[in-house]
């Protein structure tokens, strides 16, 4: 009986152990870590604090500072698509799903399903959306966000749904019923239902002393949020986070995607303004398209993307992953940027886009320069995996880039830089 006891408590001792060491386990995530050279280091992230990465690589343990580190990924992070309708972007690029807006004078708030109840100074927000994503408006609703109004402009969908109309006030509040706008000096209630989002006017948001706040640091979630923040740190697999908007935010690394360390430091390529662009239409001869359209509406319909695919408001993607930001390129396209010696190294992925690439065998060229040094040059086929690319640039003048006919012939040339970005170089002249 005291034998049998004894097992009994051996067995229990062995359970709690085994249990503990699956604990242990769990704790620490499995990243992938884009390093400022080039390189991607992976392992198992146990802590992030003050100025530096821990994590164990190999069974060892490594600490890393944050500015060796340009991203950490959570390798088993996948996206799901936000269920909350309402959406609320800031001036420092943060964007947030969720729901219950309201807004006051100096105020606004929304319920986010990860981080709670985020208060945001009225004067920091860009916009609200305030129904639900709907792609017939899409392309119309991004017009709005680009405009520039001294005026707030109350966006409402035409009651024959053909798309969306605006008009241009001042929002005093926004409630869960009505929303108190002022046209022409006079209060007009509108109900909320109506509304399917305000752009908040560019003047009082450059006015605010902090509305443009820089931020180093930039989190993605699972859903597709985005935060601007000033400083992370982790610990048992909670993510504390300093908003840049001055609010302290705890998520748990299971609800992050991505968290991106490389403000002031990368230049992505397509912010950078080119110092020439030049399209040669989409066949050798130039009579492909002859007398169906112009060379000026070929480049409309071919010319470069930024940020998204020929298709103008899908996403860059290749081989199922999306990418936010990059170029995607048409057959026959040359692109030249001033780099003015400024950079260390481009680094993109390249491939060609998912919404082609499965359509048969086809071909691509491209070729990178700096100044009259070829970096890189190759064919490229439909049915190859994408390239990851670090290219020295230091002390390039001028960085050019060629998307070229690979097989004598322009089907199926979107050409992806994914994520294509430009690493600033430590000491510039």
């Amino acid at each position: 009986m005291v034998l049998r006891m004894r097992d009994h408590m051996s067995l229990l001792i062995v359970l709690m152990l085994l249990w503990a060491g699956m604990e242990a386990v769990v704790v620490a995530s499995d990243v992938r870590m884009s390093m400022l050279d080039g390189q991607t280091r992976e392992g198992q992230l146990t802590s992030i604090s003050g100025e530096n990465i821990s994590f164990n690589e190999n069974g060892m343990s490594v600490n890393l500072g944050m500015t060796d580190v340009l991203a950490v990924e959570i390798s088993a992070a996948r996206t799901v698509p936000p269920q909350d309708p309402q959406v609320l972007s800031l001036n420092d690029g943060s964007r947030l799903h969720g729901s219950a807006i309201v807004r006051s004078a100096k105020e606004l708030t929304i319920e986010s399903p990860g981080l709670g109840r985020v208060s945001v100074d009225s004067r920091k927000v860009q916009s609200v959306r305030l129904q639900s994503d709907n792609p017939a408006y899409r392309a119309q609703w991004a017009t709005f966000l680009q405009r520039e109004s001294e005026k707030d402009l109350l966006v409402v969908a035409k009651r024959d749904g053909t798309g969306l109309d605006f008009l241009a006030g001042v929002v005093t509040s926004i409630g869960a019923e009505k929303i108190e706008f002022l046209l022409d000096g006079e209060n007009v209630p509108v109900p909320s239902a109506r509304v399917y989002g305000v752009v908040f006017a560019k003047a009082a948001a450059e006015g605010s002393e902090q509305a443009g706040t820089k931020s180093t640091i930039r989190v993605t979630s699972v859903s597709g949020d985005f935060l601007a923040a000033k400083s992370v740190s982790l610990e048992n697999e909670k993510l504390q986070i300093e908003s840049a908007w001055g609010q302290s935010l705890t998520v748990p690394l299971e609800q992050i995607q991505k968290i991106d360390l490389s403000g002031g430091r990368v230049q992505f390529l397509s912010d950078l303004e080119p110092l020439e662009e030049r399209f040669d239409g989409v066949d050798l001869e130039g009579d492909l398209l002859s007398g169906l359209t112009d060379k000026e509406q070929q480049k409309l319909l071919f010319g470069p993307r930024r940020d998204t695919t020929m298709e103008r408001h899908s996403k860059i993607r290749l081989r199922g992953r999306e990418y936010s930001r990059g170029l995607c390129i048409h057959s026959r396209t040359e692109i030249s940027w001033a780099l003015d010696q400024q950079y260390s190294s481009l680094d993109c992925i390249a491939g060609i886009d998912d919404e082609v690439a499965f359509n048969g065998l086809y071909k691509v060229g491209l070729k990178i320069s700096g100044d009259d040094r070829v970096l890189f040059e190759q064919i490229i086929a439909t049915t190859d995996e994408p390239i990851s690319l670090h290219l020295p640039v230091d002390g390039v003048s001028t960085l050019t880039i060629l998307v070229d006919f690979g097989d004598e012939d322009s089907t199926c040339d979107w050409l992806d830089l994914a994520d294509a970005r430009l690493i600033i170089a430590k000491d510039k002249p």
